[in-house]
């Protein structure tokens, strides 16, 4: 049986929709609810979601990018149908989430690719340790913490010295770690890095988040996004941020 690719799909954080090629219905599938995985969609065969076709087709052509790229994209969307709030909350949380992705990299997936010792179980404690500590963080807290990592190089190459970093992770102030992203030897680093520090998209969304509900400009939403993307795919290259943990396990001595 010959099954027909659909040649109109459109990816997001959330959901992948996709253009029947039977009947010309939009289907919108939902990464977890109806496709039931979070990875990138190679090739899938799908059924429509329109009672009256029903047959199946296949989509593929998904994303590849790392989880905060793929909401700064959503932001397009966002400004183009003027949900301002919306692209604000979005940025900031692209923020965060390339924060996390950073530490899980540096403390837990690098440290054990070089390892060597393929420890499993102590892979697991360590990431469940990490996330023990960074639970309560909020976007301040994450930024000072990341910065305060990267200006300090610290970059452990074993699980017994991530497990030792985790255990006590760096404090800083926010003056001190000014100061200190001014002696980063790597001009485009240290620019990146100063522009992170100086971001206000916290503070706009906090405005938008409680009581006043404030509502943003479209001019206030597009540079907070262009932003945004600037700074995080400069830090996404220059610190060389790949995969999750299988892909740096995979290339283990490499």
């Amino acid at each position: 049986m010959n099954i027909p690719c659909s040649h109109e799909i459109d990816a997001t954080y959330e959901n992948l929709s996709a253009v029947c090629p039977h009947c010309g219905t939009r289907n919108v599938f939902n990464r977890v609810s109806d496709l039931h995985t979070s990875k990138p969609i190679d090739l899938r065969t799908v059924t429509c979601l329109d009672s009256a076709c029903g047959r199946q087709f296949n989509i593929n052509g998904d994303w590849a990018s790392p989880a905060h790229a793929m909401l700064l994209f959503d932001c397009y969307g966002f400004l183009e149908s003027k949900r301002f709030m919306q692209c604000v909350l979005t940025v900031e949380q692209a923020y965060e989430v390339f924060f996390s992705h950073f530490l899980h990299v540096q403390l837990i997936y690098r440290p054990f690719a070089t390892d060597g010792s393929h420890d499993l179980p102590r892979l697991n404690r360590l990431a469940k340790l990490l996330y023990d500590r960074i639970q309560g963080h909020g976007f301040d807290k994450l930024r000072r913490l990341f910065l305060k990592l990267v200006v300090d190089n610290v970059a452990p190459r074993t699980l017994s010295e991530a497990e030792a970093v985790i255990g006590k992770l760096p404090k800083s102030k926010q003056a001190e770690l000014r100061e200190a992203i001014k002696g980063v030897s790597d001009p485009g680093l240290r620019e990146l890095l100063l522009r992170l520090d100086a971001t206000k998209v916290n503070e706009l969304r906090n405005r938008v988040v409680h009581k006043d509900a404030y509502r943003p400009t479209r001019e206030e939403a597009k540079s907070l996004h262009e932003e945004a993307e600037h700074i995080l795919d400069g830090l996404t290259s220059r610190l060389r941020l790949r995969g999750d943990g299988p892909w740096y396990a995979s290339r283990a001595g490499r």
